[in-house]
């Protein structure tokens, strides 16, 4: 015989949905929910943008069992890189999930602007801020807000692909000088990217990529500059940008530190277009133990540069060599 719920009040309260069936109306906090949806939309920048520090849970056990092993040790290696693979691909759904909660909050808040903000919400409304695409449109929704999800990636869908998507079909690579191409591409929905590269003798391989919609107008236009030089034992790469206007939008330099052939170490720093240092990663090697240290720091809000995450691979201790996260 099961036990009586002994919450059975609360559970009550906490399922009943009276609203959906002309129940009481639902006081609709509408700054409340455009700061949610705001807020979510930080945190799914947050998910997305530090998905890229899993990137060594996929590489680390590769290293840590190279060459030929036993079968138990490639199946322990086998299951971590699938382990790590799983993992990303959870944090890219719930980057999705978390925008699409925020932009049914939003739709619901621009649904109800207009009116008194106590009206009743009413079931199809709420299914349409989830994207439901039987649910009609808001009544109370102005024109061009609160679009959904869905919406927005319909939206995205009609944009052309970024400069370094698959999607592009290469169609041309055409010499135009001894030290000048051209390559061309077309897109799925009928846009056109052009790459131009320049690459003098002794000098800054520079270039240019542009990319037309299916109207024929520029989308985007963007310009790099990379120059390698050699300083003492390291060398140094800067790849500088420029945007359509010809302004810096930001630059990379990476620096590797070799000993002889191996390299023991490298930084890479982002600026931004004003030249503040935005990012930095720091890699380096000890040639006795082998250990290896990979620090990054991010600006914070106070705009202070920041160790946001360190990962310390190869230590020696008494048990022998392992790959540990730290």
């Amino acid at each position: 015989m099961a036990a009586d719920n002994p919450y059975a009040e609360q559970t009550a309260k906490n399922t009943s949905t009276p609203w959906p069936t002309g129940g009481p109306a639902v006081d609709v906090d509408l700054d409340g929910l455009r700061a949610y949806a705001t807020s979510l939309a930080g945190r799914q920048a947050d998910i997305v943008s530090r998905a890229a520090y899993l990137r060594p849970l996929g590489e680390i056990p590769g290293q840590a069992f190279t060459g030929e092993v036993l079968g138990e040790a490639d199946a322990v290696r086998a299951r971590l890189v699938a382990n790590a693979g799983e993992l990303t691909v959870y944090l890219q759904k719930l980057a999705e999930s978390v925008g699409n909660i925020g932009s049914a909050a939003r739709t619901v808040a621009d649904s109800y602007g207009s009116g008194d903000a106590v009206s009743a919400a009413s079931l199809n409304d709420v299914l349409f801020a989830y994207g439901d695409p039987n649910a009609p449109r808001p009544e109370g929704l102005p024109p061009g807000a609160g679009v959904t999800y869905r919406d927005q990636q319909a939206g995205l869908a009609a944009l052309p692909p970024a400069a370094d998507s698959r999607d592009w079909t290469v169609t041309a690579n055409t010499p135009l000088s001894a030290y000048q191409t051209m390559e061309t591409a077309t897109g799925p929905n009928g846009e056109r990217r052009e790459v131009m590269t320049f690459t003098p003798p002794g000098g800054a391989t520079t270039v240019t990529t542009t990319i037309f919609g299916s109207n024929g107008e520029t989308a985007s236009s963007v310009t790099t500059r990379t120059s390698t030089r050699v300083d003492g034992s390291a060398e140094i790469t800067v790849r500088e940008s420029f945007g359509a206007d010809g302004k810096p939008t930001g630059t990379t330099e990476t620096r590797t530190e070799l000993d002889g052939e191996q390299v023991v170490g490298r930084s890479t720093e982002v600026r931004d277009g004003a030249g503040e240092t935005v990012h930095r990663t720091v890699e380096s090697t000890d040639p006795a133990t082998r250990e290896q240290v990979e620090i990054v720091s991010e600006r914070n809000e106070k705009g202070e540069l920041v160790e946001k995450n360190r990962i310390v691979t190869g230590a020696a201790t008494s048990g022998g060599r392992h790959q540990a996260i730290g």
